[in-house]
């Protein structure tokens, strides 16, 4: 609710904003009450082609991120819908294609739920995944604003800006500072919970082979 009164504030005052976001097909549950009056969680499927949506491209989401055995494979294709808020465009990102596995079709399927591993990897496609696919649409935002951490892997200090260095052949810290200014981050949710954290082992199983293109290595 949050996100879209943000887009359709930017609409109203004319903020040329484009937003990334995750296609959640399931979404939320619907909650609903058994004869007993105990609470049981529906998860409908939404398909896209009963919703406000258009199809825009559709691109491999490798990036040198080590996928674990429980996936089976090493990229996934992600399909990039748009939806239009008013005056402001909104992109989606949805791994439900028949080319990936089952199990990495159900990545962008509900909006909580299957753990820290899932999240984690929502934040992949999401951070990295939502700016590899504003360029391949040809846009090149000068600001880019990030709402709690869920799309950290985007920014400079986390990977998708600074990608930079690869391009222009920086050190990564001459690209996380030169894309610093152009960074805004906010938070409604100032508490330890709305913040998510991973062990290192795991973000080494995901992200080792991308933090070794960049020049990052693990620090004890």
């Amino acid at each position: 609710m949050l996100a879209g009164d943000h887009l359709k504030t930017a609409s109203d005052l004319g903020v040329p904003l484009v937003a990334v976001g995750l296609l959640y097909q399931e979404g939320y549950f619907r909650q609903m009450l058994d004869a007993r009056g105990r609470q049981l969680e529906v998860y409908p499927y939404n398909p896209p082609s009963s919703l406000p949506i258009t199809p825009r491209c559709a691109m491999t989401m490798a990036a040198g991120w080590a996928c674990r055995s429980s996936y089976q494979v090493g990229r996934w294709l992600l399909r990039v819908w748009q939806v239009q808020v008013g005056r402001v465009v909104l992109f989606l990102l949805d791994s439900n294609d028949p080319m990936n596995s089952p199990a990495d079709r159900g990545i962008t399927g509900k909006l909580y739920g299957g753990g820290g591993e899932m999240r984690l990897v929502q934040e992949i496609v999401l951070g990295i995944g939502g700016w590899r696919a504003l360029e391949a649409l040809g846009l090149h935002p000068d600001v880019c604003h990030l709402n709690e951490g869920h799309a950290a892997l985007g920014d400079a200090g986390g990977a998708g800006r600074a990608a930079i260095c690869r391009k222009t052949r920086t050190d990564l810290w001459q690209a996380i500072w030169a894309t610093r200014a152009g960074n805004v981050f906010t938070t409604h949710t100032p508490v330890a919970a709305g913040f998510d954290t991973f062990p290192l082992a795991l973000l080494m199983e995901y992200g080792s082979h991308y933090a070794a293109d960049l020049g990052l290595h693990r620090a004890i």
